[in-house]
């Protein structure tokens, strides 16, 4: 026993010094390496590409950019398997230097080659002269485009006379090509805002300063809805149409346990609305508000669990409206959605992003000047296991509907 003490304890050591030759420099030649050659800088977007000859040295490892930001100094790695480094973060269009070293795999620099780079504007000065601002229900509606994708934060900011300073009300992150953002939960009265824009390395633009009076909405009272299934309105006969031949729009019936008045009870999880399943798609569901009302956004939750984008969540459908529903020509079409997944992936396949939103509800707006109605209808097109399908279901957790109502 004792022997078999000392050659585990003969063992653990080993193993132990065979882990600790991996950290740190991989090589024991101290001998630097040959610099860089020919550098050459392509002017970016807030940035440098630099490129460069290697030199014809096996020991080399990377290449180490060196540079300084407002001050503070900063570097960039780019492996021996390529030939450039890009040097990021600048938020001006000035002249900088960038020190440049070859290393070796024993962390040993070579002597230093320095270039200047002179960066094209940063993301942050085109997306703060692309800036859009309208008035919007409960709020205001920022437009813009970001034509370099640069991965920036649009701050919105109100001013509190009352303290004589500003708050930060909004911060919206985003990094593609164009976008929208909607600030809401402000009071309908003439106030002063600001918005400007940062990026990740806390560059800011300009401050945007303006005045605007938020347009009055407010949420509409779930107890005052009810189903207007069963009442035999007419149901407009517009494409999209089922796809099987001679089949019409139809409302559809519901699992039993899962009622449409499940749809506005307060409760968002694994329940909700499901109608009957394998029916020809669109279905028709009408809603009487039990107000008239200038509909100016809803939002929606899917099932929730195993289910978001998934199963008989809606896909693609339209809102449709109306104060007279006995009289099938007075439906107008209000709006017209296909629910994006924010990753993108799979069906099936679920990002923490997808998850978040999904959790959050899926909120969408109506243009400014739809009419005034009582009445809706979901026409259900698709469920995201059955896109473009000729049969299929629909189950929705909960609705909330805002907009001004009218006498």
């Amino acid at each position: 026993m004792k022997r078999f003490h000392i050659l585990l304890c003969i063992m653990l050591a080993t193993l132990s010094a065979c882990k600790q030759d991996h950290i740190g420099p991989i090589s024991g030649d101290k001998t630097p390496p040959n610099p860089i050659r020919n550098p050459i800088a392509v002017a970016m977007a807030g940035a440098a590409e630099i490129s460069y000859s290697l030199p014809d040295d096996q020991n080399l490892s990377y290449v180490r950019a060196e540079f300084e930001i407002n001050g503070v100094k900063k570097e960039a790695k780019s492996s021996y398997f390529r030939r450039s480094v890009r040097v990021e973060g600048f938020g001006d269009t000035a002249e900088h230097t960038v020190t440049l070293y070859a290393v070796s795999r024993a962390e040993v620099a070579s002597s230093p080659v320095q270039i200047k780079v002179k960066p094209l504007p940063p993301a942050i000065w085109k997306v703060y002269k692309s800036l859009e601002v309208a008035e919007a229900f409960g709020g205001l509606q920022v437009k813009f485009s970001n034509e370099d994708k640069g991965k920036i934060v649009i701050v919105t900011l109100l001013y509190d006379p009352a303290a004589r300073e500003w708050r930060n009300v909004n911060n919206f992150y985003y990094g593609l090509d164009s976008g929208k953002f909607t600030v809401r939960g402000l009071q309908p009265v003439k106030q002063q805002f600001g918005i400007y824009i940062r990026d990740r390395w806390d560059n800011k633009s300009d401050t945007l300063r303006f005045e605007l009076t938020p347009i009055y909405e407010e949420e509409l009272d779930k107890s005052k809805f009810a189903s207007a299934m069963k009442k035999k309105y007419p149901i407009p006969q517009v494409a999209p149409l089922p796809k099987t031949p001679g089949v019409q729009i139809v409302e559809p019936g519901n699992l039993s346990s899962w009622p449409i008045d499940n749809m506005w009870n307060g409760i968002i999880g694994n329940e909700g609305y499901h109608t009957t399943e394998n029916k020809d798609v669109p279905v028709w569901i009408p809603i009487d508000l039990g107000v008239k009302a200038v509909i100016s956004r809803y939002k929606i939750w899917q099932r929730q669990a195993a289910y978001i984008y998934n199963h008989g969540n809606p896909h693609e459908w339209e809102l449709w409206g109306t104060n007279t529903p006995t009289d099938v020509n007075s439906w107008v079409k209000l709006d017209h959605q296909v629910m994006e997944k924010p990753s993108g992936l799979p069906l099936g396949q679920n990002s923490n992003e997808d998850i978040d939103a999904a959790a959050a509800g899926q909120e969408y707006e109506l243009p400014i000047g739809a009419p005034a109605v009582r009445y809706i209808a979901w026409k259900h097109i698709d469920s995201w296991a059955a896109v473009d399908g000729i049969i299929g279901h629909l189950h929705i957790s909960e609705i909330a509907i805002w907009g001004q109502i009218k006498k």
